[in-house]
């Protein structure tokens, strides 16, 4: 009782601190329920097999620590004690220890990450909710929605108070550029110029998925890191194949184990929760995917379920680069601007980069993201190692569509350079005469010709690594997320998403590991 006790009054507390029931005193690894020992971990069963310890994986697996057994496996180690994750001014898409590099079929330089906390702990820290129409449209419970927001932004959101120079620049330079209104503060996804959230706190640290393992019950929990899943196990009846449990290689020890799932329950389930890319390669290795791909990688055929690793997409961006002539700090991403037809948004960035320390330059960084591209693709397996990254095509503007919605997007970019605020930044010439310099790609100062920009936004092309589906709901996933064909097997993660939510879909993804937590539970007590 006493513990019971204790715990209820962490959660409660809602502080930033660790329950002590769960801290220990080793920073890297701040929970007591974190671990490497693939052994000690595989002597046992669990209720829940949680694949990935990401945005999603971290605050599902705390939800359902609540009332049953859960195991995390990760690929990754901790993002603990790690400068590059850390402080926001570190570079963790290049360190090879928190993030894997790859290289589209379309070739542009992508990157997933390999550390607890999944894409929260490398990319640039947005924290914005989904719109109230994305909501709607999934057909998600809006209390609940609003109450898994609220949740995680209890621990992991912070408002932005005090702007960059650059950042306070591109405001005032969106609003001069007709992206009204002016929505102040706000996590909400609103039309106009906004201030976002971010996972940044006031000083500058990060806040991963990770984080949200505080709400977890210690007793209920094992994080296994260094634990590369291999493949699903299934159990083999009368009726469809059933998940018991995971195979995965300890990427300490270099052995291969199997965990199962408590055989004493009939609701246990293995969820994946290893992202877009992880999630819908570990389906095909484990047999269930088309049964043409299954069959040229030597794969039994489990199931042939021919959507998997389909209707992939990345929202294409274009990121023009500005050498200041007055100095700038290293800054994130800290507002947005949401195009009038919610098709472009529009964030910005500074930073510092020094030559060999003999030579400074100040840059501004002005990016536009497609919001729901058109265009789709398709993921398959390079080989049978999970280890390896498969292959991925996104197709980027394959759509004629999303070409059109960029070049209008552009549009908005050169009016936004042309503004008085961004034109402060500009350096003059002898005539007196100001000109924006730009490392690499310029933005026109002309933009009646469609075609031009249109080359222009294939040129730029870049990404903010949001890349979603491969197990798109309704196709491969129910309305409930279990995976077609078989049981006891769900997947929750961006991988199910049709469109990507928000200016960044961690938000979105962090409540949504929170809010499929609630859900199970719930369908568990109905049961």
């Amino acid at each position: 009782m006493e513990k019971l006790f204790l715990l209820i009054s962490c959660l409660l507390m809602f502080t930033h601190q660790f329950c002590s029931e769960a801290a220990t005193s080793n920073p890297e690894y701040p929970y007591s329920f974190m671990t490497a020992d693939a052994q000690k971990a595989a002597s046992r069963s669990y209720d829940y097999i949680v694949v990935g310890g990401g945005t999603a994986g971290c605050p599902l697996a705390a939800t359902l620590s609540q009332h049953y057994s859960v195991l995390v496996l990760e690929r990754g180690d901790s993002p603990y004690g790690i400068p590059d994750v850390e402080d926001f001014r570190g570079s963790p898409t290049t360190n090879p220890n928190v993030a894997q590099g790859f290289v589209s079929e379309d070739g542009v330089q992508l990157v997933r990450a390999r550390v607890l906390g999944g894409g929260s702990a490398i990319n640039g820290g947005v924290y914005s909710r989904a719109s109230t129409e994305y909501i709607r449209k999934i057909k998600w419970d809006e209390k609940l929605v609003d109450e898994s927001y609220e949740w995680v932004e209890r621990l992991n959101a912070f408002q932005q108070y005090k702007l960059s120079t650059w950042n306070s620049a591109t405001k005032d330079g969106l609003l001069q550029a007709g992206v009204l209104p002016y929505n102040g503060h706000t996590f909400d996804h609103l039309v106009g110029t906004k201030i976002s959230g971010s996972i940044f706190d006031e000083n500058g640290k990060r806040h991963t998925a990770a984080d949200l393992l505080q709400y977890a019950n210690p007793e209920n929990i094992v994080v296994l890191l260094n634990a590369t899943a291999s493949r699903i196990l299934f159990s083999l009846g009368s009726g469809k194949p059933k998940a018991s449990g995971v195979e995965f290689r300890s990427n300490n020890d270099g052995l291969i184990y199997q965990i199962l799932l408590n055989q004493l329950s009939i609701n246990s389930e293995v969820i994946l929760s290893a992202g877009s890319i992880g999630s819908t390669q570990l389906l095909l290795l484990s047999g269930i995917g088309p049964k043409r791909q299954l069959k040229e990688m030597n794969i039994p055929a489990l199931l042939d379920s021919p959507f998997v690793g389909k209707q992939v997409q990345d929202n294409p961006s274009a990121p023009f680069t500005i050498v200041s002539s007055k100095p700038l700090e290293d800054s994130y991403s800290q507002l947005a601007g949401i195009l009038d037809n919610s098709q472009n948004y529009i964030e910005s960035g500074s930073l510092v980069q020094r030559n060999n320390g003999t030579n400074t330059q100040y840059l501004g960084v002005l990016d536009i993201k497609l919001a729901f591209p058109l265009s789709r693709g398709d993921l398959w397996l390079k080989s049978v190692d999970p280890r390896d990254n498969p292959y991925v095509r996104y197709n980027y503007y394959s759509h004629s569509l999303d070409l059109q919605r960029c070049v209008k997007g552009i549009k908005v970019m050169v009016n936004l350079s042309m503004s008085c605020s961004i034109q402060e930044f500009a350096f003059t010439d002898s005539g007196n005469s100001k000109t924006l310099q730009f490392l690499g790609i310029a933005l026109p100062k002309n933009q009646s010709n469609d075609d031009a920009l249109a080359k222009l936004c294939k040129e730029a092309l870049g990404t903010f690594n949001h890349y979603h589906g491969g197990c798109q709901a309704g196709l491969v996933v129910n309305e409930r997320y279990l995976v077609k064909g078989v049981d006891n097997l769900r997947v929750v993660d961006g991988s199910i998403y049709k469109d990507s939510p928000g200016t960044n879909p961690q938000a979105t993804t962090m409540m949504l590991g929170r809010y499929m937590g609630i859900h199970i539970l719930q369908e568990r007590t109905i049961s």
